[in-house]
């Protein structure tokens, strides 16, 4: 069985990649390579997986990569509220427009599994009641609207999708993130001792990034169609904070800047009631980036490297500097 990945060199995508070779899949990943090859540098060798570097905006490369495929697990996004507005046109291009392009692209070819990674963010700010599927969206920032857009875009087809609506992934990855709340906690309260929470009392629900993956093959599996929140647990800022805290004895600073409006606890019921829960905790996460750190796999997690808006932004202003000095240049891909 051959499945298309798109996006699968980032945060997630290394993770499934990985996890689907090993369970004997074929792997086809389309990714722009925007935050380098170094994830899936190890997978090159094996002769199950191929990558074909581009951009999903291509729907010429788009439509050669559908070829012979039995499933398409679509990851590819401008992920966050903070990367996705720094080129809003090239956020919408790819986390909307191309995203119903594939989904359409997919009924066309009577590819009949199409798996859409979508974000509870879409929920906006309703913490008096858990959460359902059923439950009113009230995206509440341009990330999550292109989201709630593209799952609309993809529920209008014939063919009925799988959309995933992850909770606030963590965990350790080839392509380690530090700009996702909980992988910044530990990493500040392993280097600095200790952590600074803005606001504290808004609710998140979180999920670990290998949850996430299996989430992904589990549904695939399954054939499982419709939508399901896929999370762990729920827990406050100020909850996930002093859970860190207790595991390695740092200090936690509540600071009231910047304080996020979203809130939202989420019922993955649906998703347990068919056989599927996740395994791995905020502990679990913590050991192990705690582990890679110690080792010296991650050196300094300020790095530009770690963060999908500190990378993404240096590059639109590399792209600025080079279009106003005159040279060949684009300011369309951040």
């Amino acid at each position: 069985m051959r499945i298309l990945v798109t996006g699968g060199a980032g945060y997630l995508g290394s993770v499934l990649s990985r996890k689907l070779l090993a369970k004997g899949y074929q792997v086809r990943l389309i990714d722009a390579l925007w935050y380098g090859k170094e994830p899936i540098e190890e997978l090159m060798p094996n002769k199950n997986f191929e990558l074909i570097q581009d951009d999903i905006r291509n729907l010429v490369v788009t439509v050669k990569a559908l070829k012979d495929v039995d499933a398409v697990i679509h990851l590819a996004s401008i992920v966050g509220m903070p990367a996705s507005n720094i080129e809003p046109k090239s956020s919408e291009e790819i986390n909307y427009l191309a995203t119903k392009n594939i989904a359409e692209l997919c009924q066309l070819h009577n590819i009949d599994t199409y798996i859409f990674a979508s974000t509870c963010s879409i929920y906006g700010s309703q913490p008096e009641t858990l959460i359902t599927e059923k439950s009113p969206t009230d995206p509440l920032d341009f990330y999550a609207k292109q989201k709630y857009l593209s799952e609309r875009a993809a529920g209008w087809l014939n063919k009925a999708p799988t959309i995933l609506r992850f909770g606030t992934l963590f965990g350790l990855s080839p392509r380690m993130r530090f700009d996702l709340v909980i992988n910044l906690f530990v990493a500040q309260a392993i280097k600095e001792g200790k952590i600074t929470v803005f606001g504290g009392n808004q609710y998140r629900s979180f999920l670990h990034v290998s949850d996430a993956s299996d989430a992904i093959i589990f549904s695939l599996e399954k054939n499982l169609t419709g939508t399901y929140n896929v999370i762990s647990e729920n827990l406050t800022m100020k909850q996930a904070a002093e859970r860190v805290s207790k595991a390695t004895g740092c200090k936690i600073d509540i600071s009231n800047e910047n304080e996020d409006k979203r809130s939202y606890r989420v019922s993955a019921e649906k998703l347990k009631q068919v056989g599927f829960e996740p395994s791995k905790t905020l502990e679990d996460a913590i050991n192990e980036i705690k582990e890679a750190i110690d080792d010296g796999q991650i050196s300094n997690y300020d790095d530009a490297k770690y963060s999908n808006y500190k990378l993404l932004f240096g590059s639109k202003k590399m792209q600025e500097k080079v279009f106003i000095q005159g040279m060949p240049g684009s300011l369309d891909v951040p």
